[in-house]
């Protein structure tokens, strides 16, 4: 079983978008109702601001994510802590690409956003957009990123890239977040098996990466990082 979550956080005002939760099985996405039904009776589904009754040595989460739904998975196998970082975003600028939207690039500040919320995610063995350093867009700004527009894919219960981008694409909610228009960077994680996938659009559109300098689909060896 992979279980996803899916939030849109956009600047200026801020507004957060209803969470998706779908468990993948022959292709087929059920309706977030209907899987939610089924987690319930093998995990507990609840609030951040009531997560320490459930798990151990969870965090104080500030009130204002404690509308995100963490759900609890403590029966995650997935034990990955690495991936082929060329090989997803081949993946990802594919879809992007198939649809005439311009490839994204890998963003430092990206990747050390998601590195962070993937190992909070492991420690707590939950699949959750809440992190006790923040929301997104402040943990986002505080490693420098003046950005537009934020998107986060998470997820769990995958150990390769192609499992975990496999379920995303399949579920219209994470897909949306892979085929925003406007987001130019990404950045992605795994931790024991916990993923993380952050898009972003930088305020300045100076800083962002000329379309014919970008390789939509690199190999390891020529694969560019930006800052």
């Amino acid at each position: 079983m992979i279980l996803l979550k899916s939030i849109i956080v956009l600047a200026a005002p801020i507004v957060i978008i209803d969470d998706d939760s779908g468990n993948i099985n022959n292709n087929q996405l059920e309706s977030a109702n209907e899987y939610l039904g089924k987690l319930s009776i093998q995990s507990p589904r609840i609030v951040a601001s009531s997560a320490s009754a459930v798990i151990s040595n969870w965090p104080q989460i500030s009130s204002s994510q404690a509308n995100l739904e963490v759900i609890y998975f403590p029966q995650n196998k997935a034990y990955a802590n690495y991936f082929d970082m060329a090989s997803m975003l081949c993946k990802v600028n594919k879809q992007r690409v198939d649809r005439g939207l311009v490839p994204v690039v890998y963003h430092g500040q990206l990747l050390q956003l998601a590195q962070r919320h993937a190992q909070f995610q492991s420690r707590y063995r939950v699949v959750t957009h809440a992190d006790n350093a923040g929301q997104i867009g402040d943990r986002l700004s505080a490693l420098g990123f003046n950005w537009n527009v934020i998107l986060e894919n998470v997820g769990a219960g995958a150990n390769e890239d192609t499992e975990i981008v496999n379920a995303w694409v399949s579920s219209p909610s994470h897909l949306a977040n892979i085929l925003n228009p406007d987001v130019r960077f990404i950045g992605a994680a795994v931790s024991n098996g916990f993923w993380v996938q952050d898009f972003a659009s930088p305020s300045d559109k100076n800083y962002i990466v000329a379309i014919d300098q970008i390789d939509a689909c690199p190999t390891r060896e020529n694969l560019q990082i930006y800052n």
